[in-house]
């Protein structure tokens, strides 16, 4: 039995196959007719969507049954015992595994005991159920009380990966490394040690003579690994490795009577490799003797458009269960594998629901208009009475009918008045009849409540329906969206509430809304807490801001005086020194002159004196 972490897997006899997407929506399809068998939403897929899955088949045995009458109590309990209920276990994030019935079409019941998200689920039909999750712990499940029957710790590690040995007494989780358990005493007998990454597949092989072995693969490692589980060996390295080119995202097992083993592996490049091959202590690498791919008809010559391969199965009568194409629509098939390549490539075409689809979307939006069109106002339907052909005065050009509806005119014609909400109304019919998302958007732009109350009003109640549909496919938008979403809703509840309690599925019809509402209401409590918490912490990093400014802006005040002052003295000063400055140097060019001019009188004073002396001599 193979394990990995993955939110889609086959039935134990190949019948079914389960897929729970990014939607929540848990569907189930029969691989002999590939028809959707049944289709199931949580209604907290929301708030805790599915990150693990897998099958299980409990025999279901009747409790509380009366002996008489004993024949036919007896067959009916016969018949009970030898059909098994197929059920789908769904683990989720916030650690509860969901147990969905396939034969009543109902959740039978939730098992809560893990405190983390959910990160493998194991089942086998000696043992039970085992699950493991982020909260480092295996448990092991009482179905019959929906109880925990064993739970121990799995290490400091993450366990991504878990599976079963086929006697029931052995356990495998794959962490980084692969750990092998006792379920006697839930005791680790050893440690397998060779991958870099998690391991995110296992599978438990039993060969004819008794031993057993498992297969692990891990991400990056371009390999699985096959190791012994015998207890009197203490080998290191792994006693066979299978060569791959891509990570191994599913393996299928199947060992013929000759000790043949044949593993069928899936690879995220969405290719499937076939090894055979014979336990005989080889270490050399293998590599596949087949690979399966497929391959579109409709691509170009030059090029091949390749088909993903999802997952893949070995069926007992040695054939080769393919799951390929997407998740919405896949498309199943069982394929003999040809040896006489190493390559097996199958040619397929589209599915035809596509292309039927497609060409009624485009009969849809490519709108014949003829001559003789009917415009027909919102409301009850009523026939129109036949008017005369020649009388035309009355009618309005196809010009002035498009500018009445369009949603930006402002002004109508002369002698006419128009009515926003009957232009939206009519708009919205085209785009709910069209499924136009242009028209839809721009409806659905305007956050006025009158407007949104008028043309909610001008529908008539063939369009109610439709529009419901389309607001909730926006009650799962984001913000905006959801705004706009919530003003139509209550216009549309307000307006229209008669016409919905006259409705028998009132339910299907809401049940989708409730549960987006239930969804948002649970979170409400905690975005209340966080919003608390950042508006305190934002407050106090903005009153820590101001402060610092009013303590720059206080520096920088008396830093600015004391230079001002500074720089006021020193100009003043400045100015006084060359004052002075000057003033001295014209006292001194003054005092310069006066000595020159009484030193001259002197000379001359000298002279005058001299010539009296040389006339009194004479």
């Amino acid at each position: 039995m193979a394990t990995t972490v993955s939110c889609y897997a086959f039935s134990s006899d190949g019948e079914y196959f389960a897929h729970c997407g990014t939607d929540g929506k848990l569907k189930i399809w029969d691989t002999f007719t590939g028809r959707l068998k049944q289709e199931y939403v949580s209604n907290f897929h929301l708030s805790s969507p599915c990150c693990v899955l897998a099958w299980l088949y409990v025999n279901s045995s009747p409790t509380n049954i009366s002996p008489s009458p004993w024949k036919k109590r007896r067959k009916k309990s016969i018949s009970q015992e030898s059909n098994p209920t197929g059920i789908v276990a769904m683990g989720s994030t916030n650690g509860r595994i969901t147990l969905y019935d396939t034969t009543t079409s109902s959740v039978t019941s939730q098992l809560d005991g893990h405190t983390g998200t959910v990160t493998a689920v194991t089942w086998s039909e000696n043992v039970g159920l085992f699950t493991a999750a982020d909260d480092h712990h295996i448990i092991h499940w009482n179905l019959k009380e929906n109880s925990v029957k064993c739970k121990w710790k799995s290490g400091r590690g993450k366990t991504t990966s878990l599976a079963v040995s086929e006697d029931g007494k052995s356990l495998l989780s794959g962490e980084r490394v692969v750990k092998w358990w006792d379920l006697s005493t839930k005791q680790l007998v050893r440690t397998f040690t060779g991958h870099v990454n998690q391991v995110t597949c296992l599978c438990t092989i039993k060969m004819p003579s008794g031993s057993n072995y498992v297969i692990s693969g891990a991400c990056g490692d371009g390999c699985l690994n096959v190791w012994a589980l015998d207890e009197h060996k203490n080998d290191r390295t792994p006693v066979a490795t299978l060569a791959l080119q891509d990570d191994a995202i599913s393996i299928s097992v199947n060992v013929s009577e000759e000790s043949q083993v044949v593993v069928l592996v899936v690879t995220r490049s969405g290719q499937a490799h076939l090894f055979q091959y014979q336990p005989n202590g080889r270490s050399k690498p293998l590599k596949p003797n087949l690979n399966i791919a497929v391959a579109s008809d409709i691509s170009q010559k030059d090029s091949v458009q390749q088909i993903s391969i999802l997952d893949a199965k070995l069926t007992e009568d040695q054939k080769l269960l393919l799951t390929y194409g997407t998740y919405f629509n896949p498309t199943f098939e069982r394929v003999t594998p040809d040896f006489s390549d190493k390559v097996q490539c199958l040619v397929r075409s589209e599915n035809r629901k596509n292309k039927e689809r497609k060409e009624e979307i485009s009969k849809v939006k490519t709108t014949i208009i003829e001559d003789n069109v009917e415009y027909l106002a919102p409301g009850i339907l009523q026939t129109a009475t036949k008017r005369d052909r020649n009388n035309s005065g009355s009618q309005l050009l196809l010009k002035v009918r498009l500018e009445n509806l369009s949603l930006n005119a402002e002004s109508s014609p002369t002698g006419k008045t128009t009515s926003s909400g009957s232009n939206r109304a009519q708009l919205l019919i085209q785009g709910l009849n069209s499924k136009d998302k242009t028209i839809l958007s721009n409806i659905f732009l305007t956050t006025n409540e009158s407007i949104i109350r008028n043309t909610i009003a001008k529908l008539p109640v063939q369009a109610i329906g439709p529009l419901l549909k389309e607001l909730t496919i926006l009650l799962q938008g984001k913000t905006y969206a959801s705004k706009v979403a919530v003003r139509w809703l209550e216009a549309l509840l307000m307006t229209h509430a008669g016409y919905f309690l006259s409705q028998a599925d009132l339910m299907q019809l809401f049940g989708p809304i409730l549960s987006l509402i239930d969804a948002k209401l649970a979170l409400l409590s905690e975005v209340s807490k966080l919003k608390g918490r950042i508006s305190l912490i934002t407050g106090q990093i903005s009153q820590t801001i101001e402060e610092h400014q009013k303590d720059v802006i206080e520096n920088c005040l008396v830093y600015q005086d004391s230079d001002s002052s500074d720089e006021d003295g020193k100009i003043e000063d400045e100015d006084l020194q060359s004052e002075s400055d000057e003033n001295w140097e014209e006292m001194s060019n003054q005092e310069d002159q006066d000595d020159q001019e009484e030193q001259n009188n002197q000379d001359v004073r000298s002279t005058n004196s001299d010539n009296e002396d040389e006339s009194i001599s004479s």
